[in-house]
């Protein structure tokens, strides 16, 4: 048998046309195996001289790296546009580099920049979807820094030219929606009686610049405040009024959604939008589904407590909850580490409505008087005497005379 095989290898090795194959496809073998090289070699390099960032239009970053382009100018030359929806680009002129690859030179360095759409993923309200838009931006020879200090001028942008007020981030799914801004407001406009809003202002104004004070003293940068009071107190209005004093913005969470799971809550409270407050408005719904027995999928009470404060929990962000009803709520919901100011919004006495009367009526301030003259000791919520005043904003006798005011039930003040 191996004198069989010997004389095999024998006559194979003396045939020209055995020789020739064994000699291509050694060389195949060869060529294949320095291509796989090259091309490892190629990806190192790339990956050693290129730096990239990619976006996409669920990011408020988007929007602000439009915008800077436009303001300098970085694409002025392109022969391909794309007109744009103006809610997702305000601050820009309505059109933005269209789907494709676009090439540009920015501080000296070599930049291309990717753009493409899908119109099968969808992102946004689920009544007013839009395509997901994707920006893949690369740099030669540059730093990521770069690219993000382009966004952050396209933010300082953006807040020059077209900030209304706090921006407004609701949670989609498993990301935060930027929606737009809502209108500013001052404390001032939110009625009390006394100087608690205020002193609520100070408190907050205190927190976000204790960062050091906290981390001297090895406690958590954590702090929660619960609004409560009736229905028309101006709770939500307080929300936005200290948004707007301290420039923040407002990320609401709606914890009794269906679809909302404990991971989520998590991992929202941890990732919530920089410079934001969070927002739970209306906490003892959560309670009502709890009491009632239904079965129902959504976070869970322990889910909520540990996404307030647990090992994981968010930092730096303070968080406001509200309700009509505070004597729904859990004690363990409510006790110092999760909400450590409690302040009630209650119903207003004539004194303080009289300078809601004054602000609808400034040319008519002897009318206010009577205004509170008429209404006694009467107590009403800020949203009942606002109403009022609105239906006679054209009159200000009539509206001084308070009569639908005290036509309506007598409020009892909130204990």
């Amino acid at each position: 048998m191996e004198e069989i095989f010997n004389n095999f290898v024998a006559d194979a090795t003396s045939s020209d046309f055995f020789a020739g194959g064994l000699a291509l496809g050694g060389f195949g073998v060869i060529a294949a195996y320095l291509r796989i090289v090259l091309m490892a070699a190629y990806r190192f390099v790339l990956r050693r001289v290129w730096v990239s960032l990619t976006l996409d239009n669920r990011s408020a970053a988007y929007r602000f790296f439009l915008i800077w382009m436009e303001a300098n100018g970085v694409l002025a030359r392109a022969k391909h546009v794309r007109m744009t929806d103006g809610r997702w680009t305000r601050g820009t002129k309505g059109y933005a580099p269209a789907p494709g690859r676009h090439w540009f030179f920015r501080d000296g360095k070599l930049c291309r920049l990717d753009r493409s759409l899908s119109e099968k993923s969808k992102v946004g309200d689920t009544y007013d979807p839009r395509p997901m838009e994707v920006l893949h931006i690369t740099m030669l020879f540059g730093r990521i820094d770069t690219v993000l200090g382009w966004i952050a001028q396209g933010r300082k942008i953006a807040d020059r030219k077209d900030r209304i007020g706090p921006g407004l981030h609701i949670l989609k799914g498993d990301y935060w929606d930027s929606v737009g801004d809502i209108p500013r407001r001052s404390v001032d406009t939110v009625l009390v009686d006394d100087n608690r809003v205020t002193d609520l202002l100070a408190d907050m104004r205190w927190f976000y610049g204790a960062r050091d004070w906290y981390a001297q003293r090895g406690v958590p940068w954590r702090r929660g405040y619960l609004l409560y009071g009736p229905p028309g107190t101006g709770k939500s209005s307080l929300i936005r009024a200290l948004a707007s004093e301290m420039s923040l913005d407002i990320a609401s969470l709606d914890v009794g959604r269906a679809t909302l799971t404990d991971d989520d809550l998590r991992e929202a409270m941890m990732c919530a939008p920089e410079k934001s407050l969070i927002a739970i408005e209306d906490i003892d719904a959560m309670f009502k589904q709890r009491d009632s027995g239904e079965k129902r999928s959504g976070i869970s009470f322990s889910g909520l407590l540990n996404a307030i404060d647990g090992v994981a929990a968010q930092e730096g962000r303070a968080l406001v909850m509200t309700t009509n009803h505070r004597e729904r709520l859990d004690p363990a919901l409510i006790r110092p580490g999760r909400a450590d100011v409690h302040m009630e919004l209650g119903l207003i006495g004539a004194a303080t409505a009289q300078r809601l009367f004054q602000r609808f009526f400034p040319d008519h301030l002897d009318l206010g008087d009577r205004f509170c003259r008429a209404l006694g000791d009467r107590r009403f919520s800020p949203a009942e005497v606002q109403s009022w005043l609105l239906a006679q904003s054209n009159d200000a006798q009539e509206a001084s005379m308070a009569t639908g005011l005290l036509q309506a039930p007598v409020a009892i003040a909130a204990e």
